[in-house]
């Protein structure tokens, strides 16, 4: 595990796929080399990425350095994942201190087990297994979904490393059959060129005798394929097949095999179409929603406004006519209480007019 692994981290914890407390578990008990040791910035950062305010761990190598083996005595990435709070877990048949004993060409993942992790790394290990099908089904089969799987591992060159070599079409159509959504990829390239290795010169001297001749100038680029895969569904694992989207087969059993591939209205694409046209439908609901609630919004506004208005005219149009109308009381009042003689003087004063008057008031009372 190198220092390459801890930007990679660290982008994934700020993208959100990696949770506060997950639990990891490695295809391959991981050990970290020189350049991963020597990252103390990085490895500082990583932690404060996931909150961690402990200082990180020695990171000693704890045997002899060995000429052949540059990870001999090499420190446990397990030091690494306890210290950022993750749960740890490791596959493993070499007897790793806490390792599960899987065999990546025939085991199946114990029930216990499936859909446990929320981190799944094979940082170099399934390209030592001739059963990629099997390999890659235990992945899937450990995490949870919504988990990642973290593939770090040979493109080309290193001849003689491991029994395969990966290409972004394997990853792409491995992301088909399972619905994956790829969160993070990337090639990276060494800074040599490698040459054929000596054991194969020998091994190709034996059918070819001027094979050290001709491939004495042979170089190839040593490359690594960096992927981030997030399973999306929980469905049992497809075989990634190479064939174009869309294909179909009359063979049932293919396509039941192969149900994410060869029938295309059950595929997962379907699905996330199918997804998104919910997600727009509800979206487009609540804006429908938003759009009455804000008209019920105005016209409550404006229902309260014309309130207000009709208040503030009924209090002007009281505060006006008030004093008439008790100007008009006071008459009737003294009109009613007058003595006859005043009555009569007022009479004789006004003439007929106020006389009829005066008898309406007088009728009135």
């Amino acid at each position: 595990m190198g220092a390459s692994t801890l930007p990679l981290l660290m982008a994934l914890k700020r993208r959100g796929y990696i949770p506060n407390g997950s639990a990891v578990v490695e295809i391959g008990a991981q050990q970290l080399d020189e350049t991963f040791v020597a990252a103390t910035d990085d490895i500082a950062a990583t932690g404060r990425f996931f909150g961690i305010t402990s200082p990180p761990p020695s990171f000693v190598w704890n045997g002899p350095r060995s000429d052949t083996n540059v990870l001999a005595g090499a420190p446990l990435a397990r030091e690494f994942w306890t210290w950022l709070g993750f749960n740890y877990a490791s596959i493993d048949i070499d007897g790793s201190p806490g390792s599960i004993p899987l065999d990546l060409n025939y085991d199946e993942v114990p029930t216990e087990l499936i859909g446990k992790y929320d981190v799944v790394t094979n940082f170099g290990t399934t390209e030592h297994v001739a059963n990629q099908l099997q390999s890659f089904k235990i992945a899937h089969d450990l995490a949870t979904p919504g988990g990642l799987m973290l593939h770090v591992l040979p493109s080309s060159g290193g001849l003689n490393h491991g029994l395969v070599s990966y290409n972004p079409k394997f990853f792409w159509m491995l992301g088909r059959s399972n619905g994956y959504k790829i969160a993070f990829m990337t090639m990276g390239q060494s800074e040599r060129d490698s040459g054929l290795p000596q054991n194969l010169l020998e091994f190709l001297a034996l059918y070819e005798p001027n094979a050290a001749d001709d491939f004495a100038a042979f170089r190839m680029p040593v490359t690594s394929i960096v992927v981030a895969l997030q399973k999306v569904f929980d469905a049992p694992f497809v075989a990634p097949l190479d064939v174009p989207t869309g294909t179909t087969t009359e063979h049932l059993s293919l396509r039941e095999r192969y149900w994410s591939v060869l029938k295309p209205d059950l595929s997962f694409q379907a699905r996330e179409r199918d997804l998104l046209a919910r997600i727009r439908e509800v979206h487009n609901r609540e804006q429908s929603l938003a759009a009455k609630e804000t008209d019920i919004e105005r016209r409550k506004r404006d229902v309260y406004e014309r309130e207000q208005y009709m208040a503030a005219h009924e209090w002007t149009a009281h505060m006006l006519f008030a004093p008439n109308r008790a100007m008009h009381k006071l008459r009737r009042w003294l009109h009613a209480r007058a003595p006859r003689w005043l009555v009569a003087a007022k009479r004789k004063m006004f003439g007929t007019a106020a006389a009829k008057s005066d008898g309406k008031r007088s009728g009135g009372t």
